[in-house]
């Protein structure tokens, strides 16, 4: 019989041809939206790379929406995916993406082209414009009292190491020194003295706002301020006053955010600026740790990786010798350009099957909503051209019905605008043959002992994806790979499977039959296929059949001896009663039948004599006399036997205590006469 098993397990080998494994193009390089930074006349290089089957992708760049040209400043390579720039300028800055499209071809020769977009890449010019005016300005204030600078007249500044400060020098060889807090330079480059001094005073020189970028290793200086301080001999403590803050400041979701509060104010004691304070809006107090950073003369607290949350109201205050100031609002206003809540994603799926494509996007909180998505299928808008059988657009989504391998390969994109900026989604659609079954047996079979039935079930899919198999129900229990029954035959490389029940006992046949179901899966589908086997012949039952019904024999026994006993009880009882109540009524109602009256024999006579009762008719005892009985008055004689009456040896009471019947003559023809005086 084994040798008919493994013939089996070999002619159960089959190779299947799959169609060929398709992948549409998936970017790898750039992965996030960035912004970069590079000198006039640089020359520079974006990477674009992606990944597709069966063949490599090929690439292109537009910048916004329009086909990068190539030319002398900058152009790309269509294999590589690189961007090149030479000499570049302020013609070149811009937002760019790049679009790798794969070319497949279908069996019926006809070709398709998926492409696919890269996050946005921002490419700046490093650059510090010239300050438009540097007219000098002069200033005069009292000692003690607040001053500010303004850094007026900027140029355009770009770029990411943009630094600004303050000088004494026209060279900027000299910068401010900032006395411990005293003075203070915000983020828009003004200059704070919380209070002024005398040495303040610019004689011999000037103070010049210097705007240096490290790139490009260049200052910017704009005009001389002249600063004139009035001496005070005898200084008093001035209560703090809230002179600038940055309330209402604007940053990008996930940025760092700095706010500002500056005081002004004198106090003789050290440290002579007002001490400042920063609180939540439900007035917790601020400290320096993880997420929050204080500046150690508190006029700045800057918040890491700002979130929405974090649009909200702060509050700073500030104390010194001559007072409190109440807490000042500083508001910070986070925003974005549109947040994808459901974008685009790649999607691998079995054909026939829809596919959608979500655009559902929202702005940062409290900002107004932002456009109703533009959709484009392969890097080309959606259109009147559009076949809207294949192609649903509705809302904020895009569906794909009834995919199919051969002419589905395709990407999605989508963009959504708001105040703040533009947002793209990309995402590819990959088809995939779904999972057949090439080979199962009859569903339904019975099986006699010693036979061998074939449960093989094999199938195919995409040549992308590996088939899993296993078995999952043995008589309806659930069992692992490993603990199947051992009538069952599994060739792990085919998955042939057969029932071998010719070895089996009669015990271990009964548990052949049941549901067998096969599961076979990929990473996206699952499939199962049931085969009900039933036993055609169950064997004669036998000792360990018996065995197995034992219990269920034992409890019909039990329940049969339990109702036998209950019934002799109720019969043994019944019995019990009927005596006792024989015993109390028995001979009374033998003697009314015989037509006496007991209880007026006792109420007349008691027990002192007894007189034998003639009847008129004896041959109806049972009846009552016509006549009153009358009884004899004589005593019965020593003399007198009752021999006649019967045996002597058979004269007594009847069981229940009657003599009724006992005393008759033996002669049966002779009757007694019929008169009222005869006697005993």
């Amino acid at each position: 019989m084994v040798w008919l098993i493994s013939l089996l397990l070999a002619l159960s080998a089959i190779s299947y041809s799959h169609a060929e494994v398709r992948l549409p193009p998936n970017i790898i390089e750039p992965r996030t939206v960035a912004e970069k930074y590079f000198p006039s006349d640089s020359n520079f290089v974006i990477p674009c790379k992606a990944e597709s089957k069966p063949e490599s992708p090929t690439y292109k760049w537009l910048k916004g929406t329009t086909p990068v040209v190539p030319n002398q400043y900058v152009k790309f390579d269509a294999t590589t995916g690189n961007l090149s720039f030479t000499g570049f300028t302020l013609r070149e800055e811009g937002d760019y993406m790049c679009v790798a499209t794969t070319v497949f071809t279908s069996p019926g020769g006809v070709r398709i082209n998926a492409a696919s977009f890269s996050p946005i890449v921002s490419v700046y010019q490093i650059r510090v414009e010239r300050f438009t005016d540097t007219t000098s300005i002069s200033k005069s204030a009292d000692e003690y009292s607040y001053v500010k600078l303004e850094c007026a007249n900027q140029g355009k500044l770009v770029g990411d190491k943009i630094y600004m400060n303050w000088y004494t020098s026209a060279t900027g060889s000299s910068q401010v020194l900032y006395d411990n807090g005293r003075l203070f330079m915000d983020q828009k480059g003004t200059l704070h003295f919380t209070y002024v001094k005398k040495s303040d005073q610019t004689t011999n020189f000037a103070y010049l706002c210097g705007i240096t970028s490290t790139d490009e290793k260049l200052a910017r200086l704009g005009a001389e301020n002249s600063l004139q301080v009035r001496e005070v001999a005898s200084p008093t403590p001035i209560q703090p006053l809230l002179q600038y803050s940055n309330s209402g400041l604007v940053a990008n979701l996930y940025s760092k955010a700095t706010l500002e509060c500056v005081f002004s104010g004198y106090d003789p004691q050290a440290p002579h600026i007002p001490k400042i304070k920063w609180a939540m809006d439900d007035g917790r107090e601020i400290s320096s740790n993880g997420r929050y950073t204080i500046s150690n003369d508190g006029r700045t607290l800057a918040i890491t990786s700002v979130t929405e949350q974090d649009e909200k109201n702060y509050y700073c205050s500030a104390e010194n010798s001559a007072g409190t100031v109440p807490a000042q609002q500083v508001f910070l206003n986070v925003t974005s350009a549109p947040i994808f809540v459901d974008g685009p994603r790649d999607q691998t799926v079995s054909e026939g099957k829809d596919v959608v494509f979500s655009c559902d996007a929202r702005s940062a909180s409290n900002e107004q909503p932002p456009s109703a998505p533009n959709w484009y299928i392969n890097g080309e808008a959606t259109g009147p051209h559009t076949d809207r059988n294949k192609y649903v657009i509705e809302n904020k989504k895009l569906t794909v019905k009834g995919v199919n391998k051969a002419r589905d390969i395709l990407c999605v994109q989508c963009s959504v605008t708001n105040s703040r900026g533009i947002t793209w989604g990309d995402g590819c659609l990959n088809v995939l043959l779904p999972i057949t079954i090439t080979q199962q047996p009859v569903l339904e079979q019975s099986i006699d002992h010693g036979d061998i039935i074939d449960l093989t079930i094999t199938a195919t899919t995409d040549e992308s994806q590996t088939l899993a198999y296993k078995w999952l129900h043995f008589q309806n229990k659930s069992t692992t790979v490993g603990q199947e029954p051992r009538f069952l035959i599994i060739d792990p490389v085919t998955h042939a499977t057969f029932i071998n029940t010719s070895s089996l006992s009669e015990k271990e046949y009964e548990t052949v039959g049941g549901i067998y179901r096969r599961v076979i899966s990929n990473t996206i589908d699952t499939i199962n296929v049931d085969v009900h086997v039933t036993l055609k012949d169950k064997p004669e039952p036998e000792v360990v059949v018996a065995e197995s019904a034992g219990i269920d024999m034992w409890i019909i026994g039990l329940i049969i001896g339990i109702l036998f006993l209950i019934i002799v009880i109720i019969i043994i009882i019944f019995v019990i009663c009927r005596k006792q109540q024989e015993g109390d009524y028995n001979v009374d109602k033998k003697e009314t039948r015989a037509g006496l009256d007991p209880e007026k024999e006792l109420k007349d006579k008691g027990f002192s004599e007894y007189s034998r009762p003639a009847y008129e008719d004896y041959d109806y005892p049972d009846k009552k006399p016509r006549v009153d009985l009358e009884y004899d008055d004589g005593p019965i004689g020593d003399d007198e036997s009752l021999g006649e009456y019967g045996d002597e040896e058979d004269t007594h009471f009847n069981e229940d205590g009657s003599f009724i019947g006992i005393y008759q003559k033996k002669d049966p023809q002779q009757k007694p006469p019929l008169t009222n005086e005869s006697t005993i």
